[in-house]
């Protein structure tokens, strides 16, 4: 870890960490508290603030202070309910030597809600410059929304997270995991064991009660956000440099999700969105079908292997409308498995105003053997079309992008909004019209 002035921009007093706990001593839900708790204790080393452990108290992050994870850092233990709030301007670095990461465990909350000129940012403790992918590991909400993991169909299924970041899943689809709100996620992804690293952003078995609107994840070693099972919804998502895919979703996601985009970077990426149900079993219930709007999705010619912007596959069901793609080396959009196809016919999956401008539009594999092909529901949707030009701004600056649409586009008025109290009504396809810049202010695209 590095402790320099450079890097812990404020020092933090001495304090007691009383609110740090073993399994031994953690509290149940009658001692827990309900507000938002006092200004969590101080451990100082260096100038940050050390976090370690599991609390099972309510506690604040205060931005006069700098943060540290050290090792998996977990907010409640499954039976007390404490809310971890995390003021506006607050920065909370992941200590690279310990794999530090944060985990909200059932039951408790996260309540990070920082604003478009002062966001709350997960970083790491590495100095600027020397910063990179997979530094530490990622933000983790585990809730008691369903989840289609258990083979014998039972409804309390539950599941263990990737890299032991805990259990999620259970029957209530309304459970509350708390709020996030101009959040940025960076330089994440730490691998815990070979080929098991932790997304940017975990979403297990999340409830719709939770809120989660203008999140950037950046630079991160897995996939940016990985959403397993629940019923969480979120808008505003801003996904850039991953190393693997930008927006996953599996195990019977049922939320919805509008204005998100996804920038891949030259060196490293799979999919912009892999979307599957069960890889075990492709019918498993709840199914994942989620209904997702106005998504950017700036892939990379450089990136020469399994690199679709849409990938659909093991049985997934969804509704996807004004989705803009470009540049994706493979391919723009791939639909597997026999399951995933059957979903077009029942109408629990669906295509609309999708445009889609890669060299090659569709996935071309010898091998299939399915009954129908990607042109075909692509062509039998409403509003597809592949085209010649994505007219954004500048897709591929990696340090100043702009994801807005030039001016006159025909793009502009070309959309489709699902119907739903979730979903704002907008003419345009992709997560930006040509003048509201939403990313502004809170996000950072510096790859180091």
């Amino acid at each position: 870890m590095i402790l320099s002035t450079a890097l812990w921009t404020t020092a933090c007093t001495d304090g007691k960490d009383s609110s740090a706990t073993d399994d031994s001593n953690a509290t149940d839900d009658s001692n827990a508290t309900d507000d938002t708790g006092t200004s969590a204790d101080c451990v100082e080393e260096g100038g940050a603030c050390v976090l370690t452990g599991i609390y099972t108290e309510s506690m604040t992050l205060t931005a006069d202070k700098a943060w540290l994870l050290r090792g998996g850092v977990q907010i409640g233990d499954g039976t007390a309910s404490p809310v971890l709030t995390i003021e506006a301007g607050t920065t909370v670095y992941g200590e690279s030597a310990s794999t530090g990461f944060l985990v909200i465990n059932r039951g408790a909350q996260i309540d990070a809600r920082g604003t478009a000129t002062s966001p709350v940012v997960f970083t790491s403790d590495q100095a600027v410059g020397s910063r990179g992918r997979g530094q530490w590991g990622g933000l983790v909400l585990n809730g008691r929304a369903p989840i289609n993991a258990c083979t014998d169909g039972n409804p309390e299924c539950e599941a263990e997270g990737e890299g032991g970041t805990g259990i999620y899943g259970g029957s209530d689809p309304a459970d509350n995991s708390g709020s996030l709100s101009y959040v940025r996620i960076e330089y994440g992804g730490i691998e815990i064991s070979p080929d098991n690293e932790i997304n940017g952003l975990s979403l297990q078995g999340v409830g719709s009660a939770t809120s989660i609107d203008h999140v950037q994840i950046h630079m991160n070693l897995d996939d940016g956000m990985e959403i397993f099972g629940g019923a969480v919804s979120l808008s505003h998502l801003v996904v850039t440099g991953p190393g693997d895919d930008g927006i996953d979703w599996d195990l019977g996601w049922s939320g919805n999700l509008q204005f998100a985009v996804v920038q891949q970077h030259t060196d490293a990426g799979n999919n912009g969105i892999e979307a599957d149900n069960n890889g075990d079993d492709y019918t498993a219930a709840p199914n994942s079908m989620p209904t997702v709007s106005n998504i950017t999705l700036i892939g990379s010619e450089a990136v020469a292997e399994d690199n679709f912007s849409v990938l659909l596959r093991h049985g997934t069901a969804g509704h996807l409308y004004s989705v803009l793609s470009t540049d994706w080396s493979v391919g723009c959009l791939a639909i597997r498995d026999q399951e995933t196809f059957d979903h077009f016919t029942t109408g629990d999956l669906s295509l609309m105003h999708l445009k889609m401008a890669c060299d090659v539009t569709f996935e071309d594999d010898p091998e299939e053997t399915e009954t129908i092909t990607e042109e075909q529901v692509f062509d039998g949707g409403t509003g597809n079309e592949a085209i010649s030009g994505s007219d954004i701004a500048a897709p591929t600056n990696l340090t100043a992008p702009d994801f807005r649409l030039t001016a006159g586009s025909a793009l502009l008025t070309a959309g489709m909004t699902p119907s739903g109290s979730f979903f704002e009504s907008v003419p345009y396809v992709g997560a930006f019209d040509d003048t509201d810049n939403w990313t502004e202010g809170w996000t950072s695209f510096a790859s180091n």
